[in-house]
């Protein structure tokens, strides 16, 4: 006896077929934020000294919430100053 529940292929790889170029025609009006938000963090980890990090100039409060904790910062702090980064900043690939 035959399983009568199960998909026949062909409605599978349609369905795949659909939803990939559905996908593919999104990805233009895509605009995530998390590439400005490590931008933005390599940058403040390269430049700034680690008590600069989490205040600010004008007040001294500090300004940092829960999204980014110190450890995001360690870890961007790590990709921004280790050799291969300052190897490729000194070349101009960066």
């Amino acid at each position: 006896m035959t399983n009568r529940t199960a998909l026949p292929f062909k409605a599978v790889v349609l369905t795949f077929l659909i939803l990939s170029a559905l996908k593919y025609l999104l990805i233009p009006t895509y605009r995530s934020t998390d590439f400005d938000v490590h931008r933005n963090w390599l940058a403040i980890t390269h430049h700034l000294q680690i008590w600069e990090w989490y205040f600010d100039d004008v007040d001294g409060r500090t300004v940092h919430t829960l999204d980014y904790p110190p450890l995001f910062a360690f870890f961007e702090s790590f990709l921004s100053n280790n050799y291969v980064t300052g190897a490729l900043l000194r070349s101009g690939w960066l």
